[in-house]
C-alpha cells in the first residue's frame, strides 16, 4: 500500500499550513527523519518531516497551496514497491481524470481549492467554470484558480496581466512576475509557439500588458507583500491583546555599572569555552528570579480565574524577516547565567533555521522583548496573551547620573513592564521592578 502524507500538525493552533518551499521532487528516494518541505503555521515556518521511507511519486499540492490538517499532501511508494506502478495506480494511466477514481485519496482539498494538477501551471488544464467568471462575457479573463486567489489577496486586477498559459490563460508566474514587475514577454512568447490556438489569445493580450510595467519602470514601482501565516497571526494576536487589555506601564531606570564589571570579568573566565555572556542573560535571570517573588505577574488571566503558573518559563522575541517569534527558556530561575546563554543560543540559532519544535515555541509564563541591540532608549512592548505582563529592554548607555550633590557618568538601563491591570495592580507593577532593579544594580544579590 502506497503511503499517503499529510498536513501535519506542527503547532498547538494551527488548522491549516501554507506550503512555502517543497525540499523534494517526484522521484526523491526519502529516508525517515528526512525534510520535506518548509510550512507556514500560524506560528513559524516550520519544517516537515518523513515519518517513513519510500520514493516520493506524487506531489499533490504545490508550493504556496494553504493546505488544511490532514489533507493529503503527497504519496510514497514503500521500499520494494514499484514507483512506476503505483503512480500508474493512482493516475490510472491518465494522470489527472484517472486520479479520483483510483482512491488516491483527496485530489481535491475540503474548500475546492485545485490540486497540483489542476492547477499545473502550467496550465495543461483548463476550468472553463474559472475562465468565464472574471468581468462578465465582454471582460471576460483567463485565469487559474490560483491565479485568481492570488490576485484577489494582492488586489492584483487581471485584465492588467498578460497570461502565459494556454490561449493566454493566466497563471500563477504570471501574478508573480507582475507583483514583482517583471514583463512577462518570454512566457507569452513560449504560449504563442505552443500552437496555433494560444497565438491569437496571447497575441491579443500583448499589447495591454505593457503599459503597466513600463509605467513601473519610469518610477519607483509599489511593492505589494501577501501577508504570511506568521505576519497574520501577529497582526491578528496584537489587535487582540491592545483591544482586550486595559495595559499600564511602568518605567525605571536600572544604573548597571556592576553588572557590566561582573560580565566582562566573568566573560574572561569563560573565554576558554568561547561563552559570552550578555546584558540580555542577566535580564532573563534577574527576572526569572524576580517572577518568583512576584508570582502575579507570572500568571494568565482567563475568564473566571487568574492561574498562577508553577514554572517560570521566559519567552524572548526574536526578530525574523516573516516577523516576531519567541521562543521559551523553560524553567530559567533555576538555570545559571551559563546555561541561560547556551539554551538562548541554541533557540535563536533554531528559529533562524526554521528548526524550532512546538515544545521550544509554547509554555512561556512571561516574556521579555529587547530592542538595546539597536541603540533604543526605552520602549513598551504589547503584552503577549495570556500572560499578563510583559518586559520591555532598551540599550545600556553612558548617561549623566547624580550621586549625592555631583553628577557623574553611568550605565543606565531602561526597563518598562507593560501589565494586564485586570490582573496586575499599579503597585504589585511597581513592586515587581523594584526587586529586579535591586537584582541588576546588586548583581551579587542573584547568588543568594
Amino acid at each position: 500500500m502506497p503511503i499517503e502524507v499529510t498536513m501535519p500538525k506542527l503547532s498547538p493552533t494551527m488548522e491549516t499550513g501554507v506550503i512555502a518551499q517543497w525540499l523534494v521532487k517526484v522521484g526523491d528516494q526519502i529516508k525517515e527523519g528526512d525534510v520535506l518541505a518548509d510550512i507556514e503555521t500560524d506560528k513559524a515556518t516550520m519544517q516537515m518531516k518523513s515519518y517513513e521511507d519510500g520514493t516520493i511519486v506524487r506531489i499533490d499540492r504545490p508550493a504556496g497551496d494553504e493546505v488544511a490538517l490532514g489533507d493529503r499532501v503527497m504519496v510514497l511508494a514503500k521500499p520494494g514497491e514499484d514507483p512506476k506502478e503505483v503512480e500508474s495506480k493512482l493516475a490510472g494511466g491518465g494522470e489527472k481524470k484517472a486520479a479520483k477514481p483510483a482512491g488516491a485519496g483527496p485530489v481535491h482539498s475540503g474548500n475546492g481549492q485545485p490540486t497540483v494538477e489542476d492547477e499545473a501551471e502550467d496550465g495543461v488544464a483548463e476550468d472553463s467554470e474559472s475562465d468565464s467568471a472574471a468581468n462578465g462575457e465582454a471582460g471576460r479573463v483567463k485565469a487559474s484558480p490560483l491565479a485568481r486567489k492570488m490576485a484577489a489577496a494582492s488586489r492584483v486586477d487581471l485584465t492588467k496581466v498578460r497570461g502565459s498559459g494556454p490561449s493566454g490563460r493566466i497563471v500563477r508566474r504570471d501574478i508573480d512576475d507582475f507583483l514583482a514587475g517583471k514583463p512577462a514577454a518570454p512566457a507569452a512568447a513560449k504560449a504563442a509557439s505552443g500552437g496555433a490556438k494560444a497565438a491569437p489569445a496571447a497575441a491579443a493580450k500583448a499589447p495591454a500588458a505593457p503599459a503597466p510595467v513600463a509605467a513601473r519602470a519610469a518610477s519607483p514601482a509599489d511593492e505589494r507583500i501577501p501577508h504570511t501565516r506568521m505576519r497574520k497571526t501577529i497582526a491578528q494576536r496584537m489587535v487582540q491583546s491592545k483591544q482586550s487589555v486595559p495595559e499600564i506601564h511602568v518605567t525605571v531606570d536600572i544604573r548597571v555599572d556592576k553588572l557590566v564589571a561582573i560580565r566582562e570579568e566573568l566573560n574572561r573566565a569563560l573565554a576558554a569555552e568561547k561563552l559570552k555572556l550578555s546584558l540580555g542573560d542577566f535580564v532573563t535571570k534577574a527576572v526569572a528570579m524576580a517572577l518568583r517573588k512576584h508570582p502575579g505577574l507570572n500568571a494568565t488571566f482567563e475568564e473566571d480565574a487568574i492561574v498562577r503558573k508553577g514554572s517560570v518559563n521566559i519567552g524572548f522575541a526574536v526578530a525574523l524577516d516573516a516577523g516576531l517569534i519567541v521562543p521559551v527558556v523553560q524553567n530559567a530561575d533555576s538555570l545559571g547565567l551559563a546555561d541561560i546563554r547556551r539554551q538562548s543560543e541554541a533557540l535563536v540559532a533554531a528559529a533562524r533555521g526554521n528548526n524550532l519544535s512546538t515544545d521550544q515555541l509554547t509554555g512561556a509564563t512571561f516574556t521579555i522583548s529587547n530592542l538595546g541591540m539597536y541603540g533604543v532608549r526605552q520602549f513598551d512592548a504589547i503584552i503577549n496573551l495570556p500572560e499578563v505582563a510583559i518586559l520591555a529592554v532598551a540599550a545600556a548607555e553612558k548617561r549623566p547620573v547624580v550621586e549625592g550633590d555631583k553628577l557623574v557618568p553611568g550605565t543606565v538601563l531602561t526597563v518598562t513592564l507593560s501589565a494586564d491591570h485586570r490582573a496586575v495592580d499599579g503597585a504589585m507593577a511597581a513592586d515587581f521592578l523594584r526587586t529586579l532593579k535591586r537584582l541588576l544594580e546588586e548583581p551579587a544579590m542573584m547568588l543568594l
